[in-house]
Formats: structure tokens, C-alpha cells, sequence
């Protein structure tokens, strides 16, 4: 039969069970405001009855109940959606960082208000023609110099904050990345705490709590995937790499690039292997340091050098008020050290690489007639895997400007235009692949006569008359004159956009006049008179009109426009994904909050429900008492 104090024991552990469950409801109520957080509930379950079936069990009625206990504390968590919101946290960290730069890159160049490079191109543009109107006064040779000087400060400006904005990007990834470390250390720390709760039988519930949060804050820095199938080990990947495996970390190191600018990779501290990711806020600073930044630099750098030398190429040719000419009006800063553009760019003090940005031949012919001869040019273009040959195929038929429209179409990293003198030029653009080799013609060759008889650009046909790049000496495989050559810049002309010493001393050797051509050869080679400003018009017309090629675009203002349109999609489309995946966080946030979120009226309510279980508990002790004070002390007296 049973014992006497049966019904205490039933009592006392009705009393432990609620008392528990009303701390288990203050430890909600406390944890309302942490959304982290995931409510606990007290699981209650009938403890094991007295007599298990049997044959020797007493002959009483039924299975005597020994009354309630707590089987567990279980934390009410939803993982498919906290899977689907660490997928969401790497989009939208990855979708906010774009948006918080690309801002940041609109206001560096301020269109369409303000003082932007637009404006200062038209206030410069407006100078030039208004000089060639009154050639003669140094006023408005004055006003050029100052709308140039306004210019180059402005472009030297806008390349220093794309500059600047680059390097921040670069901290930032350094920062990110020491803070992945320390979080992926933090939850192996925590697994390590977790493995032993459970191997006790507990319920770690806020270590998991805790577990979970670094996992999504993990999430927003790197698109990571979460193994669960190990119940001893929880594994976190990083594309197919470990980066936590239980109680072990594979650290991430950061490494210096030297071809970028020094700037840091990621890789894998135990094999060396880059890091492998897609999204998170650590990948879209790679794509904005390394891709949209340099696309933008690159852009202001090719204005820049297209601009002087577009300029540098008709003022060589003109005169200034003093009769002097061949002067340049921008100062031009070669890469090379020497006079034939040869380079060092293996570092071990010999010349490897010619570096040649543009070269005009020496013939003038009209672009509009058929040139009488066929023959096929053979280019060389950058890609992914070295290089690309690009043949261009001309016949007899073809006019010259449409041989130029197919070069340019071609896209082969050589743009061709008609210079002021009606001659071909040919100029290297940038190389979306390898900035080091902006600017510079890869190769040059022609099966037939157009590049040699006929424009005047190489000395002989076929492999052997052929320009390459990667050779020394190669300047001397061109027919035109040294002033006709325009040698690779400096790197990032955009950061150095300055007149000459001769036009900024002295504004009478800026070259508005075109001069005349004394002896009908078709250079003009001997100046016209203080009023003639021809030649500033000619660089008025370069710099709005003429098709002169700003790498792809056939005027400045083509290619201004392409360089402020594709900023302003790029900005937009930012903008509007991370508004998307903001929104979508919100929803899955309130989906999650709707099952672990802390609702103080159910637990008030709860609350009151256990208080009463708990008294009722209290009361029946009370009763019990009374019965077997009766019992002992009352019976039998």
C-alpha cells in the first residue's frame, strides 16, 4: 500500500515544479526587450507510478501516481527560419554596403548640381571658343588658364576621394575580418560549453540563444552555411571550407597583394587557399575596392588623359601670340623614363615592355573615299586567359571611317579617330583586367598597306613590321614623328592634371592660332597673324564635338555621361535591392518574433495560472498536515 506521507511528497513536488515554472516566467519577462532571445518553456510531465505492471506488484487498485516533474526547459525557436534570415542577413549586409559606398561615390562627383567635373569641362570647353574669337587679348588667355587650373583641381580632386574611398574600403575589410575571427572564436568557445551542458543532461537554452546570434551576426559579414547534422558538433562553412568545426577554428589570415596596390586578400591560414565568397558585407568592400572603385578611378583617369592629350596634339600644332609652337599645353608625365617608352615591370632593372598610349601616322587623306586596297589588322585584346587576338578585316571598298567604326566596335583595347590634320591616330584604352597596363597598345599589325602606305602609322607589313608591347626597341617600328608619339602615362593621370610650365608662365604661348600652310603641303607651319584663333577653335571642337575617342565613347561628353549613368544604375539598383532585402528581414524578423518573441500577456498569464498551481500545492501540504496530526496526535488519546 502506499505511505502515509505520499501526498506531502505530491505536494513538494507540485511546490518545486511551479516555483520553477514561475522562474522560468520571470527569466522571459526579464528577456522581453532582447530580441535575440528565444522564450523557455517549462515541459511538465507525470512522474513514474508506484507499481509497474507485474505479477508480483500489490493487489491494489490501479497505478498509484507520484505527481509532476520538470522533464525539460525547451527553448521555442523555429530554425528553418532562423535559416532563412542567416541567408537574408548575408544579402542584405552585402546590398547595404554597395548602397552606403555608391553614395558615397555619387557625392564624390556631385552631379548634377555643384561644382562637377561637367561643369568645369564646359566652363573650359566655353574659354577655348571664346578665345578664338579674341585671340589677340590676354584676358581671355588668362580666363583659359584659370578654367584649366579650376579643371585640374577639380579632377585631382575627385581622383584623390575615390582614392580615399578605396583605401577606407580596405580597412574596412581588415577590420571585418579581425572581427570574423573573433567571432568565429567565440562560437567555439561557446560550442565547447554547449557540448558539456548537454552532456550533463541540460538544456544550455541562452548559451544557444547567444550561439545563434553570433551565427547571424557571422552571416552578415560572409555568406556562410550551417551544418547541424553532427548533434556533437555544430560546422560553419565559408563556400567549401570549414571555418568552425565543434571546438576547432580555421583561422582567416590577411595578406598583403603586391599587383593591388598592397592592398589585403583573404586566405586560409592552414592552407594559404584565397577565401572563396559571394555575399556579406566583407564581399561587396572586395567588389567596391577592387571593381567598382577602380572602374570609376580608371574612368577619371582616361578623361583626364584623353583630354590633355587630345589638347597637347592640336596645341603642338598651333601658335601662340610670340610665333612659338610644339608646346604642350598640359603637362605630360611619361611612365617610361626614356624617350622610347621601354619599361621595367618584372622589377629587375631591365627594360622589358614599350609603352605607347597614342601614335598618329603621317599621311592626311580624306576618311569619306574608298581606300583601294584589302588586307586584315591583327589586334591583340586582354582577357581572363592572356590574350585574345582580334582580326579586322578591311577591303578596297571600304572608306576609312568605316574601317575606323569597326575598329572601334571591335573593341580590342585600340580605339582609332581622325586627328585635326586628317590623320588616322591610334590610342590604347584602359584594361579592365590589369590597371598597370592602361593605356598601353598591346600589338599592331597589318596583313596589307592601310597602317603602313596609306596612313603612315607602321614601317612594314606582316609579323615582322608588327608593334608588340612586350618587346624593347619596338617605337622604331613606327613611320611617325616623336611629336605624333604620345607615351604611355604615368600612373593615374587623373592625380596629376597640370599645364605646362610655358603656357602657366606665360599666356602668350598658349596656341590659339592655327597658322598657314605656305607651300600647299598641308602643314600648317607658319603663323597667320595675332588674330587668328583657328586652333582654338579646333580645341573647342575636341573637347565637345569631334570624335576623338575617350576610350570606347567618340566624344567627352559621350563618355561622361556612359561613366554618370552607369554610376546612377549602379547606385539605383543598391538602393532598391537593399530596400527589398530590408523589408524581408523586417517580415522574417516578425515571423521569428511571432514564436520565440516574449509576450508579456501570456506570461502574466501564465504567471497567475502557476502562482495558483503553486498555493493549491501549498494548500494540499496544509491539508495533508492537518490529516496526519489527527492521525498521530488525536487518535487513540
Amino acid at each position: 500500500m502506499g505511505s502515509t506521507f505520499q501526498g506531502i511528497e505530491i505536494g513538494k513536488r507540485g511546490l518545486s515544479v511551479h516555483q520553477q515554472a514561475i522562474q522560468t516566467t520571470g527569466h522571459n519577462i526579464s528577456n522581453a526587450d532582447n530580441k535575440h532571445y528565444a522564450r523557455q518553456r517549462v515541459v511538465m510531465n507525470s512522474m513514474d507510478p508506484i507499481y509497474d505492471p507485474a505479477f508480483n506488484r500489490a493487489e491494489v487498485p490501479g497505478q498509484i501516481g507520484q505527481g509532476v516533474k520538470i522533464s525539460e526547459i525547451e527553448r521555442v525557436r523555429d530554425n528553418f527560419i532562423d535559416d532563412r534570415i542567416i541567408d537574408s542577413s548575408s544579402l542584405k549586409e552585402y546590398w547595404g554596403k554597395k548602397n552606403d559606398y555608391l553614395y558615397q561615390v555619387e557625392t564624390v562627383f556631385n552631379e548634377p548640381t555643384g561644382t562637377t567635373l561637367r561643369s568645369m569641362m564646359d566652363q573650359f570647353w566655353s574659354s577655348w571658343e571664346d578665345l578664338s574669337n579674341y585671340p589677340e587679348e590676354t584676358a581671355h588667355r588668362a580666363v583659359v588658364q584659370e578654367k584649366a587650373e579650376a579643371l585640374g583641381s577639380r579632377m585631382e580632386d575627385v581622383y584623390r576621394k575615390l582614392s580615399l574611398l578605396r583605401d577606407q574600403s580596405n580597412r574596412e575589410i581588415e577590420s571585418k575580418v579581425n572581427h570574423l575571427n573573433t567571432v568565429a572564436e567565440n562560437i567555439k568557445s561557446l560550442n565547447e560549453k554547449i557540448t558539456k551542458s548537454q552532456a550533463l543532461g541540460d538544456n544550455p537554452n541562452d548559451l544557444l540563444d547567444r550561439r545563434d546570434e553570433l551565427l547571424q551576426e557571422l552571416a552578415g559579414m560572409a555568406d556562410i552555411t550551417i551544418g547541424r547534422s553532427d548533434e556533437d558538433e555544430l560546422m560553419v562553412f565559408i563556400g567549401q571550407q570549414i571555418l568552425v568545426q565543434g571546438q576547432k577554428v580555421h583561422k582567416i589570415d590577411l595578406v598583403g597583394n603586391p599587383n593591388n596596390d598592397g592592398l589585403l586578400d583573404l586566405k586560409w591560414s592552414q592552407t594559404g587557399d584565397t577565401v572563396l565568397l559571394r555575399q556579406g558585407s566583407i564581399q561587396a568592400l572586395y567588389e567596391i575596392r577592387d571593381k567598382i572603385l577602380v572602374e570609376k578611378i580608371n574612368a577619371v583617369d582616361a578623361l583626364a588623359i584623353n583630354a590633355m592629350d587630345v589638347i597637347n596634339e592640336i596645341h603642338k600644332d598651333g601658335f601662340g601670340l610670340n610665333g612659338k609652337t610644339n608646346l604642350n599645353f598640359f603637362e605630360s608625365r611619361a611612365l617610361a623614363t626614356n624617350t622610347f617608352g621601354e619599361i621595367d615591370t618584372d622589377g629587375d632593372g631591365l627594360n622589358d615592355k614599350t609603352a605607347v598610349f597614342r601614335v598618329t601616322g603621317r599621311t592626311s587623306i580624306d576618311a569619306d573615299r574608298p581606300i583601294g586596297i584589302s588586307g586584315t589588322m591583327r589586334f591583340l585584346k586582354a582577357s581572363p586567359g592572356g590574350e585574345t587576338e582580334v582580326l579586322v578585316p578591311y577591303s578596297k571598298d571600304d572608306t576609312l571611317n568605316a574601317v575606323i567604326k569597326r575598329i572601334n566596335r571591335s573593341e580590342t583595347g585600340v580605339v582609332a579617330y581622325m586627328s585635326h590634320d586628317n590623320q588616322l591616330a591610334l590610342k590604347a584604352t584602359t584594361n579592365s583586367l590589369d590597371k598597370k597596363e592602361n593605356f598601353m597598345i598591346r600589338h599592331l599589325e597589318d596583313s596589307g598597306e592601310l597602317l603602313v602606305g596609306l596612313t603612315g602609322i607602321l614601317t612594314a607589313t606582316g609579323v615582322a613590321g608588327s608593334f608588340d608591347y612586350r618587346k624593347i626597341g619596338e617605337i622604331n617600328k613606327f613611320q611617325a614623328n616623336a611629336q605624333d608619339i604620345t607615351l604611355t602615362p604615368m600612373y593615374h593621370p587623373s592625380s596629376f592634371f597640370k599645364m605646362s610650365e610655358d603656357v602657366r608662365n606665360n599666356p602668350a604661348n598658349i596656341a590659339a592660332a592655327r597658322g598657314k600652310d605656305v607651300n600647299g603641303s598641308g602643314d600648317y607651319n607658319s603663323p597667320n597673324g595675332q588674330k587668328d584663333g583657328s586652333n582654338a577653335l579646333l580645341i573647342a571642337a575636341a573637347l565637345r564635338e569631334k570624335p576623338v575617342m575617350f576610350d570606347y565613347s567618340k566624344t567627352t561628353d559621350d563618355f561622361y555621361n556612359s561613366l554618370i549613368s552607369r554610376l546612377g544604375t549602379e547606385a539605383r539598383e543598391a538602393k532598391q535591392e537593399y530596400t527589398t532585402q530590408n523589408e524581408l528581414m523586417v517580415e522574417l524578423e516578425n515571423m521569428r518574433q511571432s514564436v520565440m518573441g516574449v509576450n508579456l500577456d501570456e506570461e502574466m498569464a501564465n504567471m497567475v495560472q502557476f502562482q495558483q498551481s503553486y498555493n493549491a500545492s501549498a494548500r494540499m501540504i496544509s491539508t495533508l498536515n492537518e490529516m496526519l496530526d489527527t492521525i498521530i496526535n488525536r487518535l487513540g488519546v
